[in-house]
């Protein structure tokens, strides 16, 4: 009884249906967004002040709803390794998600024990917004994304930041004697470089001398393709991610047809926890489903995972 409530609950939370599911969801992305409109509200003296009442109110029922959700959302995830339902709640206690609601919440049963700025109180309350990130399949494969290309990202910083110290001792050198208070040390140069090499350019500093315009020329040229590294390397890393997610959907499709000996149905319940976990949306996953019962994937295809190498049919 219990599980197959609790699955139910499941389905309601992190299902793509239409119906119920997709009520619960809309609901609960409709809240986060009032709140936030609430909260903009809120800043304004003279509104804050008339309505306080009902403000205090909306935040009660909008924390006791948050709350709820939480709870809920820890109770079910249970549903993600049913053999291990506590080690599967407290490794989505433990994900980024759960912790950016705990923090959406958390405050506010602080606030009632301790002393806490009610100005900050209202500021913490912006981090709902980052709760949206668990509906929108686009960011949470950027976040992805980002963790994938943390070091090739890193590397391109520093390349940045190494050619920013370059360029504001260079103009600290030849700038220095004319400009002394925009280029009066290295570290104020450092604001035109930063500015110049990232494409900024404000236009509040700018050099003077014959050798100070031909170095901006030169850095100018070199902070158009330094400062579009970083963006060129998320953008190969999110069609990267979203095909290696794409492929090992289609490889757990061909192993469980190699298993089974027959196409699985987009019902399948291993591969919806699967669809959830990838990201995938409803129509993604049908339609790779139907790519493999029309004959354009074929075992052949996927003899070995796109991943690890290892052989989809090998036994343990």
């Amino acid at each position: 009884m219990e599980s197959s409530f609790r699955q139910r609950a499941f389905q309601l939370l992190d299902h793509e249906q239409v119906g119920l599911a997709r009520l619960v969801n809309g609901s609960i992305i409709f809240l986060i967004v009032l709140t936030l409109i609430v909260l903009f509200i809120e800043t304004v003296p003279g509104i804050q002040k008339q309505y306080e009442p009902w403000f205090n109110a909306f935040e009660y029922i909008s924390i006791g709803l948050f709350t709820i959700e939480y709870f809920a959302r820890v109770w079910a995830s249970a549903e993600l390794n049913s053999r291990h339902p506590w080690k599967s709640r407290w490794q989505h206690i433990t994900s980024l998600v759960a912790i950016i609601d705990l923090l959406a919440i958390l405050p506010f049963y602080l606030g009632l024990f301790i002393y806490i700025d009610t100005r900050f109180l209202r500021s913490v309350r912006l981090l709902r917004i980052i709760k949206l990130t668990r509906y929108s399949r686009p960011l949470n494969t950027l976040t992805q994304v980002l963790k994938n290309e943390l070091a090739s990202i890193t590397s391109a910083l520093c390349i940045l930041l190494i050619l920013i110290v370059i360029a504001s001792v260079a103009m600290y050198l030849v700038e220095n004697k004319v400009q002394p208070e925009a280029f009066g040390s290295i570290p104020q140069a450092m604001w035109w470089a930063t500015i110049t090499l990232t494409t900024v350019g404000y236009g509040d500093v700018v050099p003077l001398t014959l050798a100070g315009k031909v170095l901006a020329i030169i850095i100018t040229i070199l902070g158009v393709g330094i400062a579009a590294l970083p963006a060129g390397i998320i953008a190969s890393g999110f069609t990267s991610e979203t095909q290696r997610r794409r492929d090992e959907f289609q490889a757990k499709v061909m192993s469980l047809h190699m298993i089974n000996n027959k196409l699985p149905h987009n019902n399948s319940h291993e591969l919806e926890l699967l669809r959830i976990k990838l990201g995938l949306t409803m129509k993604e996953s049908k339609s790779l489903i139907h790519l493999s019962t029309k004959g354009h994937l074929t075992a052949d295809a996927f003899k070995h995972c796109p991943h690890c190498g290892l052989s989809l049919t090998h036994k343990q």
